[in-house]
């Protein structure tokens, strides 16, 4: 990163190392221009900056840590280059200062505005800067107020280099008269300004001759007071108007300069003369004649409003916009807090981590307005759930934390846990609609679960993860078991990202074959892993890399582009292989694009929709933006692709699935299959599930049929279809042309068929 020079460099540079202030000590006048300019503007920043040969000294600084930057990357380097304001409105897109380093880090530069200072005509020796973290304009009152603010501090420039000159001249006697006449009328000019300074920034001098026991004011001090200038100031009445304890602080620090040459700069309440309660800043210098102390002097400044920007500043920084509660910053620092103070008490640390299960859905249905009050109420519901030396913070999103601090018995976490959750089940209106923020909790406790934040956090992550996986609406405490099947989970999807990458799923494919007819009328394709080590593996192996919407949709893909692909191929050989369904997840649903990716993969190939369909479990009903799944599954049905669902009976209110969506076949679930022949309500659940097909006029697919009792039965009683080792195990595409050519109804299965017809 480069700067500009100004062309009088070496002139400029000379009249700044002959001011005499380089790397001296900060001026409170000039803190009073900045904290000024800070109000007036609205902004963090401010600092008074002299630009060096290769650094900038900051004179004068407001918000702003560092006593010095390089030149290189100071503002200033370029404000000196002309004689008006520099404005900035968005450094980041300012080529000049877009890599800049308090532009990219703290404290993340946006606004800038700089006034040259210059103490001779076209050579500025340092500028005036006012900054802040949110870009803007400036406008034309706040650019004179700048300029006004610039050149009160080149003048109080100008008066130190006249006072120092005139030091000089004095000490070597080379002074006339007529110069000490025309300094005076300076000085006065000067000393006016500097008076207006002081109304300005609200500071004032004092001083106190230990010889003489007087104290003398500055007008800025009887204003800061509030009293009348012609009242005569006193050490008891300076003292009256600070409170007991800061009196008292006050005292022994002023009798610590009177005696030992102690000098001070302390902030400290005030009352003035109107009872106003204000906060000022007292600095004490020292004049000694060797051990001697002759008189102490300094500066009170008003600083209130300056203490309550900052205290706003701090707030928005350390909570959360929409619900006012502590962020994941100030959480931390309170987290690091009670963990400490619980190592030595012994007491406990508890973590819960909350996560709202239906914000996305009043989101996506009701807009971000309710979803903006479902988090507000959800704020106020939690903090009415604890102490008051407990922490209540949002982390972003659905996702909110609570500390409980202090805790003597861990059954008392749970408690609060399960008040929480009663609470966030409480349904509330808004506007015309009635809403519910039901929640799911991870909870983790130190030192039992961990004694670093970091640590204690992720563990409860870990739990919360349990607790969805639960079905949601719980809440979970942390175990040992639930860190390895979760790092056991990160490997499995490790591995899984590998897999695809090699190709190593594949389809299989298993028959479904006609109980009326024998014939095979179609084939459901499932997954399987190739694994380079273990073999051929199956979804029981791997299935929970589902729960990873990215993995999820990913491997879908890959199964619907292979299984038309395999298809295709079985075509062109001329084999009649029905319908071919694959299983469809909710991440596939979600992203929302599924029918036009089931549809063009299809078309692509050049196959008729009527040859492929798709089984989606109730899961996918019952997950986010159920109109969108509807949309979805009518536009695939509309198209002609055969819609079956599957695993019925095992999930909730499929009669009201039957009616929302376009359902071709109900698949029954292997569970009740498995038992038909010992267990009488199997029997009579399969039973009622056929009839119920067939009242809705909706073929049903028997699944894990194995024997000829079970393939009797579901005959017997009206099933349409099954599937099931009885038939054939699940094959890979290259023997499902041999089976095709070789199958011959009821030869494998000892079962009766009449002569082949349409399934």
């Amino acid at each position: 990163m480069t700067y500009p020079v100004p062309e009088k460099e070496a002139e400029r540079l000379a009249n700044l190392h002959a001011l005499g202030i380089i790397d001296s000590a900060p001026s409170s006048g000039m803190e009073g221009v900045c904290a000024l300019a800070c109000e007036m503007l609205g902004v963090p920043f401010a600092c008074v900056g002299l630009v060096d040969r290769d650094r900038q000294w900051l004179k004068a600084r407001v918000g702003f840590e560092p006593e010095g930057t390089s030149r290189e990357h100071s503002f200033s380097g370029w404000t000196i280059m002309g004689d008006e304001l520099l404005v900035v409105p968005d450094a980041r897109v300012d080529p000049r200062f877009a890599t800049n380093i308090y532009v990219t880090g703290e404290p993340h530069i946006r606004f800038y505005v700089g006034a040259p200072i210059a103490v001779r005509p076209g050579l500025n020796v340092g500028s005036l800067c006012v900054f802040g973290t949110e870009p803007r304009e400036l406008k034309p009152r706040e650019a004179d107020l700048v300029r006004h603010l610039a050149n009160i501090v080149s003048d109080q420039f100008r008066l130190h280099e006249a006072t120092r000159r005139a030091k000089l001249e004095l000490e070597h006697r080379r002074t006339s008269q007529g110069l000490l006449e025309m300094q005076s009328r300076e000085l006065w000019r000067r000393q006016t300004l500097l008076g207006q300074t002081e109304r300005l920034a609200r500071v004032g001098g004092w001083e106190f001759d230990k010889g003489a026991q007087r104290l003398t004011w500055s007008d800025g001090v009887y204003r800061i007071y509030g009293l009348n200038p012609n009242k005569s100031p006193s050490l008891d009445l300076a003292l009256s108007h600070f409170p007991p304890e800061a009196r008292s602080q006050l005292q022994r620090r002023l009798d610590a300069a009177l005696q030992n040459g102690e000098t001070f700069d302390v902030e400290l309440p005030f009352v003035n003369v109107g009872g106003d309660h204000r906060i000022v800043r007292h600095t004490c210098d020292v004049e000694a004649d060797g051990d001697d102390v002759i008189r102490i002097f300094g500066i009170l400044q008003d600083i209130t409003e300056h203490k309550e920007a900052e205290r706003r500043m701090w707030h928005m920084a350390n909570h959360d916009a929409l619900t006012d509660l502590p962020n994941r910053g100030l959480m931390r620092d309170r987290l690091d807090t009670a963990l400490r103070r619980a190592r030595r008490s012994g007491a406990h640390v508890m973590l819960l981590l909350i996560d709202l299960d239906q914000f996305k859905d009043v989101n996506d249905s009701l807009g971000h307005d309710a979803g903006d009050a479902l988090l507000i109420e959800a704020a106020r519901r939690l903090n009415s759930c604890v102490r008051e030396i407990d922490t209540v913070a949002r982390l972003g999103g659905d996702e909110f934390i609570v500390l409980l601090d202090r805790i003597d018995n861990p059954v008392d976490g749970m408690v609060t846990a399960e008040r929480i959750l009663v609470e966030l089940r409480r349904p509330f209106s808004y506007r015309r609609a009635t809403l519910s923020c039901r929640g799911s909790i991870g909870i983790a406790m130190a030192p039992d679960h961990g004694t670093d934040p970091s640590e204690l956090l992720k563990n409860a992550d870990v739990a919360l993860y349990r607790a969805k996986a639960l079905g949601r609406g719980v809440a979970v405490q942390y175990d040992t078991a639930m860190r390895e099947a979760a790092e056991s989970r990160i490997q499995l999807s490790t591995r899984v990202h590998v897999a695809l990458q090699n190709n190593e799923f594949v389809p299989y494919y298993q028959p479904t074959v006609s109980l009326k007819t024998g014939a095979i009328v179609g084939f459901e394709a499932l997954l399987r892993w190739r694994h380079p080590r273990k073999g051929l593996l199956g979804p029981s192996e791997f299935g929970q890399v589902f729960d990873d919407p990215d993995l999820a949709l990913a491997i879908g893909t890959s199964v619907l582009e292979m299984a038309v692909r395999d298809m295709k191929v079985w075509r062109d050989a001329g084999h009649d292989f029905g319908r071919v369904a694959v299983n469809v997840s909710s991440a596939e649903f979600a992203r929302g694009d599924l029918a036009e990716r089931v549809l063009s993969t299809l078309d692509g190939a050049d196959m008729p929709p009527e040859r492929f369909g798709i089984e989606v479990t109730e899961s996918v009903f019952l997950g986010h933006g159920i109109d969108a799944v509807r949309s979805t599954l009518q536009t695939l049905s509309r198209a002609g692709v055969l819609i079956a669902l599957d695993d019925f009976g095992t999930g909730y209110a499929s009669l009201t699935h039957l009616k929302q969506f376009p359902v071709d076949r109900i698949k029954i679930d292997r569970s009740f299959i498995r038992d038909l022949e010992h267990d009488a309500d199997d029997a009579a659940i399969v039973r009622t599930v056929i009839n119920l097909g067939r009242s809705l006029g909706i073929k049903t697919v028997a699944e894990g049929v194995e024997t000829v009792f079970q393939a009797s039965y579901l005959r017997v009683n009206g099933s349409d279809f099954a599937q099931g080792y009885l038939f054939s195990k699940a094959l890979p595409a290259s023997r499902v042309p041999w089976l095709l050519r070789n199958w011959t109804p009821g030869r494998s299965t000892g079962l009766t068929f009449a002569a082949d017809a349409a399934g």
